[in-house]
């Protein structure tokens, strides 16, 4: 390698590794600022924002509980709602159980998901979320949200119809079942669903307003195969 090659490749690694330094103090800064903020509204100044408070596992099913991090009546509901949902599901001892959090601003999301395979049927998904304050340490409405992202219900709605629609088309293309067989129709009776907009989660995902609907994945088609856990994720707003 040239002497002046070997100096450009020097001045080239310095600024690289200047750069990777001043993006690194200035996340490092922001993510300690924003841990300060939270450690005023922690219930336990040593635990994340949200942690998991029970865990178990075995061969067929994992269980992951969690706990909102936050002082309030409001959070200690929600806690409370979070512990009422899951009781009957922890007992069975037949449901993956599993929660995802996001924070994007002042909101906090977190959703609650579990697979019940204590089903005379097939296995059912259930979702119940959350979307608190961080600021007023309140529980957002799904009205507020809607209203945030200038939408409203009929959008939803018709997001998540799009959305189905596309699955079976997919799902007619990949040859799980003909059209002849099972129309659209069909394909929502086998879902369970008669209105797409019952049991519905709202979620603020990496700025964008996200829908969980539960469904019914499997069938006599086997499409059991086809679904995976994002096909229950819905974006309705970015």
């Amino acid at each position: 390698m040239k002497r002046k090659d070997y100096s450009m490749l020097q001045k080239i690694l310095v600024f690289s590794i200047s750069s990777f330094a001043i993006v690194f103090f200035v996340v490092f800064f922001y993510m300690k600022k924003q841990e300060e903020n939270y450690q005023k509204i922690k219930v336990s100044s040593g635990d994340y924002l949200v942690y998991t408070k029970y865990q178990a596992e075995d061969e067929s099913y994992s269980i992951l509980v969690p706990y909102i991090n936050i002082k309030g009546e409001v959070v200690e509901a929600i806690n409370q709602d979070i512990d009422l949902f899951l009781g009957e599901f922890l007992s069975s001892k037949h449901s993956n159980i599993s929660y995802e959090y996001e924070i994007n601003g002042i909101i906090l999301s977190i959703v609650v998901k579990v697979i019940d395979y204590d089903t005379n049927y097939a296995p059912q998904p259930y979702f119940r979320g959350y979307n608190i304050n961080l600021d007023t340490l309140e529980l957002i409405s799904n009205e507020s949200l809607l209203d945030f992202f200038n939408i409203n219900m009929d959008i939803v709605s018709t997001k998540i119809s799009a959305q189905l629609l596309s699955y079976y088309n997919e799902l007619v293309y990949e040859k799980y079942f003909q059209e002849d067989e099972c129309n659209y129709s069909c394909f929502l009776k086998y879902r369970g669903i008669d209105n797409v907009l019952d049991n519905i989660t709202f979620y603020v995902k990496n700025g964008k307003l996200v829908v969980y609907k539960p469904f019914t994945f499997a069938s006599i088609y086997g499409e059991e195969e086809y679904f995976e856990d994002k096909d229950f994720e819905f974006v309705i707003a970015e």
